[in-house]
């Protein structure tokens, strides 16, 4: 009889197993077959319609079938990986449909059909031993969530005048409501498959939805820091420009980006924290690292309260997973037998002593930073390097021994300090030259520890470089910042020495004391320790270096004030008891507020045109709030990095009053131009006889204009970290509007840098934002935001699965899941964020969200697949 959560070894082709086709023999691999073909014949027909390339998009989308036939157990995998990576609206100009849709119906048809075809095929667990599977009750919730989100789209449609079906449909009109509702729907399309898959290979399920959300965290951290290192540097932490990555929801403000992190984070930090393999820990230390970086570029109050509270349930919750399975032994559903017996607590003198390490280290970085900035900071590190990796063979001598051996150290110490001070004043950049050199001594002293032998010499030496390291410090803080850098440098340096010496003289204190911090597990431990020296490190520098961090802090109340009164002008936009029963409708916040919010509400717009005469067109409009240069309604396309020069732009235009027209080049990501090259053009209506007339109510007639621009500079950034080149459109009068039939542009070199200028092909390629105006586009809370789509009952429906999720997996039966903590932390983080932006608005988080909710009220703990197992 095969042992519980043993499987055999796969055969066939890349160790898939037999690869067969089967006509469907059961009702559900009938249902299953109907679905693929659905999911098939809709994800082809958007392929096809894709505005950048239809067939490269649908030979992408088939390669991605394939892929999900092949391994449709870890579809999870194939959806989310790529899923912070691939927005392209703003080449596409697409708003309603993305990539996300095509890779839920690639991966839904491959897997689909796979499973009814019985490719690949895989014996179906018994009943027991499904990861996935549901109560009835649960099954009622998320239907009658599924209906209320459904009915919410129809009285989006109904509140839009009726639905009118468009490729690239904006956020007034009624296909907003599909694209707000749709994130759930797609969800729902896979989870059937994911049942079935998790009843088939229960550990490849959870590997694929662990691996598939920490390399997602991976692109999504890393687009971030190309970000900052193409348009700010990697270190400037004082412009006004938070960190958006390729999250093109935000291009109307927001917090995509925000709510992407805090919902990926913990599974990586959970990966990390029960890995074994010393690649997949080195792996996974890069990838969080570049996560915390993206967390403290945001910029974001919501991203530092969610992150400690959302955390620190997640530490608590996987260490009582461990210790029940400590108890229950090594076949527990929580833990896999060669981890070993789990880690005893901490002692209460260690304890303290950990917090008094990470305090003085707290205190020095900050004293340090802000006199020796940068390298004084660098230097701290590497001494808090060398203090983590002290050999527990300094403790073996007496304590007599170690304390003559601490006090000559000092004193040595302080000899070698006064020598490498005079000289550094005597030698440039002899400071850090010394560094370096005590540096090395450390590390050699370290390499040459004999395990288990008591040498008080041994202990003298280290002593000795390691206080002579850290007068080093204060000399490399003192050469680069003066006097003010020596004095605060030379406080942080006595309080590390003054919790040093005790830790030596006192070894209940030394926090990495015992047998369970020695060997591979030891320096795991200071590997995360020294991680952590980092983060406190990036925040210090953050909140130091930079005005912009520290002016968004204490600006806390006078935002929440914004925030409280704008919560109170939206709930305003509903009225009568039905709506606050059911809501307004999906996606229908952003023209209500338009049309019955106050007047700042009103911000600009477009729509295309047809008209017999004039054939298709852009009417452009301005908002009827106080323009601003960052305020304004831009219509824009990206193109490729003009030569430097002069660029010739036509445009063939109407207006019926008098209007100020901004044209701009600019480099820019999503919201923050710079480097741009800019003309303001006043355009008058012209009469039917070609001249100037009056303002009126009618739009004049149609009028063309050559114009010059620039010069522009060399564009495009470096190779290493390229930028993004922008073209915009707008309008710098209040409440104007302007019709454009035509608009081209050549750069210096007479290459056409527009494309799609005459709409002939809608709005393919054209994309929009409001680059500072950010509150008439989201209700900016995530509850009202439901409220407001939904009404009482699709907020009633959604709190109850969000909290039987959280019960769920905190207390109940899928607890000993091991998954379950992340799965917790990251639906806390994201309530917390969501407690200050609308977040469900952008599908690809909303996916994400619905994703971990829906499976947090499904999977369940099996024997033998341990966190070990799927980590």
């Amino acid at each position: 009889m095969t042992a519980v959560g043993t499987q055999a070894a796969p055969t066939g082709l890349l160790g898939l197993g037999e690869l067969q086709l089967s006509l469907p023999g059961t009702r559900r691999q009938w249902l299953a077959l109907v679905a693929g073909l659905a999911l098939g014949g809709l994800g082809a027909e958007l392929a096809w319609h894709h505005p950048l390339s239809g067939p490269l998009a649908l030979a992408a989308w088939g390669a991605m079938v394939l892929l999900a036939a092949l391994f449709w157990v870890k579809t999870p995998l194939l959806v989310l990986a790529p899923l912070p990576l691939l927005g392209l609206a703003p080449w596409s100009g697409w708003l309603t449909f993305e990539e996300l849709d095509l890779l839920v119906t690639a991966c839904g048809c491959g897997g689909y059909l796979a499973y009814a075809l019985q490719l690949n095929a895989r014996d179906r667990a018994p009943a027991w031993r499904h990861g996935l599977a549901y109560s009835p009750l649960v099954i009622l919730l998320i239907l009658a969530l599924a209906l209320s989100t459904a009915w919410s789209v129809r009285r989006g449609f109904a509140d839009a005048g009726g639905f009118g079906f468009g490729w690239f449909q904006g956020y007034h009109e009624a296909m907003n409501s599909v694209r707000n509702a749709k994130a759930l729907f797609l969800v729902l399309a896979l989870l059937p498959l994911w049942a079935a898959a998790a009843a088939a290979r229960p550990r490849g399920f959870s590997r694929g939805l662990l691996l598939g959300l920490v390399l997602a965290l991976a692109g999504g951290s890393a687009a971030a820091l190309w970000e900052r290192v193409a348009y700010t540097g990697l270190l400037d932490f004082s412009t006004d420009y938070r960190t958006t990555a390729l999250f093109w929801e935000m291009h109307v403000g927001g917090a995509t980006l925000d709510g992407f992190l805090v919902l990926t984070l913990p599974f990586a930090l959970l990966a990390l924290l029960r890995t074994r393999s010393p690649w997949h820990f080195a792996a996974g230390m890069v990838i969080t690292l570049l996560a915390a970086y993206a967390c403290l570029t945001t910029f974001s109050r919501g991203v530092y309260l969610a992150l400690p509270l959302a955390l620190i349930p997640m530490v608590l919750l996987a260490d009582a997973q461990r210790r029940r399975a400590a108890a229950q032994g090594p076949q527990s559903s929580a833990i896999d037998s060669t981890l070993g017996a789990v880690d005893p607590p901490m002692p209460r003198a260690a304890k303290l002593g950990a917090l008094a390490m990470a305090g003085a280290f707290a205190l020095a970085a900050a004293l340090v930073f802000g006199g020796g900035g940068y390298r004084g900071l660098l230097a701290l590190f590497f001494v808090m390097v060398i203090l983590l990796s002290m050999p527990a063979s300094l403790w073996l001598p007496p304590l007599g021994q170690r304390f003559t051996a601490l006090l000559m150290g000092a004193l040595l110490a302080l000899v070698l300090g006064g020598a490498s001070w005079v000289l550094s004043l005597a030698v440039p950049k002899a400071a850090y030259v010394l560094n370096g050199v005590a540096l090395l001594c450390c590390a050699l002293l370290r390499w040459r520890d004999a395990p288990g032998r008591a040498r008080p010499v041994y202990v003298l030496l280290v002593s000795t470089c390691w206080f002579w390291l850290l007068a080093t410090m204060v000399i490399v803080a003192d050469y680069w910042g003066g006097t003010a850098g020596r004095w605060t440098a030379l406080a942080a340096g006595l309080a590390l020495a003054g919790v040093w010496a005790a830790m030596l003289l006192e070894p209940r204190l030394w926090p990495l004391q015992g047998a369970a911090n020695a060997g591979k597990a030891g320096w795991r431990k200071r590997a995360l320790l020294v991680a952590g020296l980092l983060l406190v490190m990036a925040v210090v520098a953050a909140l130091g270096g930079g005005a912009y961090l520290r002016d968004r802090v204490a600006s806390w109340k006078e935002d929440g004030q914004t925030r409280l009164s704008h919560w109170h002008e939206g709930l305003r936009l509903l009225h009568g008891g039905r709506q606050w029963l059911l809501g307004k409708g999906s996606g229908r916040f952003v023209a209500s507020n338009f049309y019955e919010g106050p007047a700042d509400a009103q911000i600009g717009d477009y729509r295309l045109r047809n008209d017999a005469a004039s054939g298709r067109y852009l009417a452009l409009t301005a908002g009827q709030h106080t323009q601003s240069y960052g305020g304004l309604f831009r219509v824009s396309q990206r193109i490729a990095a003009p030569a430097p020069g002069m660029l010739s732009l036509q445009l063939s235009s109407r207006t019926a009053a008098d209007v100020a027209l901004l044209l701009q080049v600019c480099e820019k990501n999503l919201i923050y131009p710079d480097n741009c090259s800019s003309r303001e053009v006043l355009v008058k209506p012209l009469r039917q006889d070609g001249t100037p007339a009056q303002a009126s109510t009618d739009m004049g007639q149609w009028q063309t204009h050559e114009l010059k621009l620039g010069p522009v500079p060399a564009l495009g950034g470096d190779w290493w970290a390229p930028r993004f080149v922008t073209f915009s459109v707008a309008l710098n009068t209040r409440g104007a509007r302007l019709d454009i039939d035509r608009i081209a542009m050549q750069d210096a070199q007479g290459r056409q840098l527009l494309r799609n200028g005459d709409f002939n092909r809608e709005m393919a390629h054209w994309f929009f934002s409001s680059d500072r105006n950010h509150l008439p586009w989201h209700i900016k809370n995530a509850a009202l935001h439901v409220l407001f789509e939904q009404g009482l009952v699709g907020l009633a429906l959604l709190g109850s699965a969000y909290l039987l999720a959280l019960v769920r997996l905190s207390f109940g039966r899928g607890r000993d899941h091991p998954l379950a903590p992340a799965i917790v932390a990251g639906l806390i983080g994201f309530g917390v964020v969501g407690a200050f932006d609308s977040l469900l608005d952008a599908p690809r988080v909303g996916f994400i969200f619905f994703t971990l909710l829906l499976l947090g009220l499904g999977l369940r703990a099996l024997p033998g697949e341990g966190v070990a197992r799927v980590a």
